[in-house]
């Protein structure tokens, strides 16, 4: 988010992602500060020089470090600035005044050769040395220049104040980490626990203070507009680096979530969410809100700057309960795809852009099940699938190496994907997926052959210890529980003969199992939907069969009802008002030799007749009289009734 700029700052690229107020460098390194290790520092190659494949290049590694700091859970991948990187402690100056010098007008703003003349006058100083000094690193934060270097080069560096650069003197400082409180290590133990230390009260007081003058409590508003611009955060020097600016979000967040009980008291406590005028240019920077507030019903991000789908892409399936979106004063408001798009990816939304687009029926209607639920097929072979499948689960959760050595052999494979977007329970909070992600093999994302090859694990032993390595686990019991299982079973020809006798190969069974289960670290339980599918043949192990292949898919758990029968229906003699008439079954339903047309006329007729009250042949005639015109079938409807040409068997009889 930005704050207004001066007449020299430098304006971010739209692509950088964060809460932006200042400049952003163009060459970065793994923590996220303009590198000057290899060629940057020896040539000032090409694209350190402005090249621009070398600027997207590097823009995009800082994204993905960015976003990657932002979502972890885990240690800190990002070095503190001021130690630099792992066990090399590293001092920080601010260089400033280069912005007024000649060189001010070159490509790169005269970043490079301040750099080169800093290294000089560091070398002259020091010239009967044989290390040669350098700047470990650097990064631009405004019209400021922070480099990294090491302790015993400070004093030299100090001395280098007042020099002339390209006709402009130069501001050399040390870097005073206490000038504003604020800090990127501080933000980041907030971020993650809550900021146990008394060096964080400060600020979390002061975070709450702000959320508390931007909390509307009648109307459930959390209001988080203009950031850049609120004085507050201004003062806490909030915008004054990009390190604070990229885990500010995520520990404004956290403040909020610890002055609330629980995860039920913050979901009723905001109902709406605006994030207007903030110049996003998407939503990496925010995208914990998501799981702060994951059932908001309205959320404002008006004045933005969205230029596609992609810059929203992290916020795709969540918000299950959005009803009402504001992108106005967005450029992807103004892609074609805009309105489809935000429709398929937030099924309650009724309102975009302050324009009806479903109805309140229309979104009713999309609880039901678009196809016929039919019984799961598990064509098994005497029990073969079956048993293995009774007894598969109870082993994975109670002795995985037995397992092992019962069903898998030396040429047996295993594999684990992580689906992350899959639609989720709108009662549970997704849990977590570190235990998986480093092992997930999702070929949408994996598009290198050798990333692919490493995580398939081939053997009983490589497949030992990857399932070692994962949490305990305990599914429901098959027997007891099977309306939470979904199973099917399907013969397999043509499988590889381990005898070697069959040249055409031997049956086996494909098995694919979707359920949930319960993983358990500790004291804590967490609820994941997962979906297996078994390739059986013979074999030597527990009678006779062998594990061919193994594939686990897990997924924020997402419930069971996508595999329920429905219920029975029965005929009702009459009808409640308000409700459509009693429908043969199969109406309104997709069935083969049935044309899509055929079942939207079957539901319309099924909406009016709701609307009405009137019997299905008179709902259809309604319709079909009007070209298929609901609001005209509704007036001409209407007209007939008040002039009472409607005969009474037009009416279903109502309940009493």
């Amino acid at each position: 988010m930005k704050g207004k700029r001066g007449a020299q700052g430098r304006s971010s690229g739209s692509d950088r992602g964060g809460i932006r107020k200042r400049g952003a460098p163009k060459r970065v390194d793994r923590d996220g500060d303009l590198s000057m290790d290899g060629d940057a520092a020896r040539g000032r190659g090409k694209k350190a020089r402005g090249d621009t494949g070398g600027r997207a290049g590097t823009r995009d590694r800082a994204l993905n470090a960015i976003q990657k700091a932002i979502t972890s859970n885990t240690s800190d991948s990002q070095a503190n600035i001021r130690q630099g990187k792992a066990g090399n402690a590293l001092e920080q100056v601010h260089v400033r005044g280069w912005k007024q010098s000649k060189a001010a007008s070159n490509r790169d703003g005269g970043l490079e050769s301040l750099l080169t003349f800093l290294e000089k006058k560091l070398n002259t100083h020091d010239s009967k040395s044989g290390a040669r000094a350098r700047i470990t690193k650097s990064r631009v934060e405004g019209d400021t220049l922070v480099v990294s270097i090491k302790p015993e080069l400070m004093d030299r560096m100090l001395q280098m104040n007042g020099f002339s650069f390209a006709g402009a003197p130069l501001t050399i400082e040390k870097h005073d980490p206490s000038a504003n409180g604020m800090d990127q290590p501080m933000l980041t133990e907030i971020s993650r626990n809550g900021g146990t230390s008394s060096s964080t009260a400060d600020t979390k007081a002061k975070m709450t203070a702000i959320l508390g003058k931007r909390y509307y409590e009648p109307s459930k508003l959390l209001n988080l507009s203009n950031l850049g611009t609120d004085p507050d955060l201004q003062a806490m020097g909030i915008f004054n680096s990009t390190s604070t600016e990229s885990k500010f979000f995520p520990a404004l967040m956290k403040v909020w979530e610890m002055n609330l009980n629980s995860s039920t008291a913050r979901r009723e406590a905001v109902e709406s969410v605006s994030l207007a005028d903030n110049q996003l240019p998407n939503v990496s920077a925010v995208t914990a809100l998501a799981q702060t507030f994951p059932d908001l019903k309205n959320l404002d991000m008006s004045n933005n700057s969205f230029k596609d789908s992609q810059s929203l892409l992290a916020w795709r399936w969540k918000f299950r309960n959005l009803e009402f979106l504001d992108l106005t004063g967005t450029p992807f408001s103004a892609d074609p795809a805009f309105k489809d798009t935000m429709l398929k990816w937030y099924p309650k939304l009724r309102v975009l852009n302050n324009v009806e687009v479903r109805t309140a029926e229309e979104v009713a209607a999309q609880k039901k099940t678009p196809i016929p639920v039919q019984a799961p097929h598990f064509l098994d072979e005497s029990q073969i699938g079956e048993n293995f499948i009774k007894a598969f689960f109870v082993g994975y959760d109670n002795n995985r190496n037995d397992l092992l050595n019962g069903v898998y052999d030396k040429d047996s494979t295993f594999s684990l994907n992580v689906n992350t977007t899959a639609p989720r329970d709108q009662q549970t909070e997704t849990a977590g997926w570190d235990s998986y992600i480093k092992k997930s093999r999702n070929l949408l994302k994996i598009s290198h052959l050798p990333a692919r090859m490493s995580r398939t694990y081939s053997g009983v032993e490589k497949i030992r210890e990857l399932w070692n390595s994962l949490p305990a686990t305990r599914h429901p019991d098959i027997v007891a529980s099977p309306d939470e299982w979904l199973i099917e079973c399907f013969p397999v020809p043509g499988l590889p003969d381990p005898s070697g006798q069959s040249a055409t190969g031997v049956g086996g069974l494909l098995i694919m199992v979707h359920g949930k289960f319960e993983e358990i670290n500790g004291s804590k339980v967490e609820t994941r939907s997962f979906d297996r599918t078994f390739i059986l043949g013979p074999g030597g192990g527990m009678g006779g069969i062998r594990v061919i292949n193994d594939i686990l898919c897990l997924r924020a758990y997402g419930g069971h009802e996508a595999w329920a029968a429905p219920p029975a229906q029965t005929a009702a003699p009459v009808a409640a008002p308000g409700a459509a008439a009693p429908a043969p079954d199969g109406y309104g339903m997709p069935a083969p030799g049935k044309t899509e047309t055929q079942v939207q006329q079957e539901q319309l007729v099924m909406q009016i007749s709701a609307k009405t009250n009137m019997t299905l042949p008179y709902s259809e005639a309604a319709l079909s009289g009007n070209g298929w015109n609901m609001e005209a079938a509704l007036k001409n409807f209407e007209e007939l009734k008040a002039q009472g040409q409607l005969p009474p068997d037009a009416f279903l009889p109502v309940a009493v």
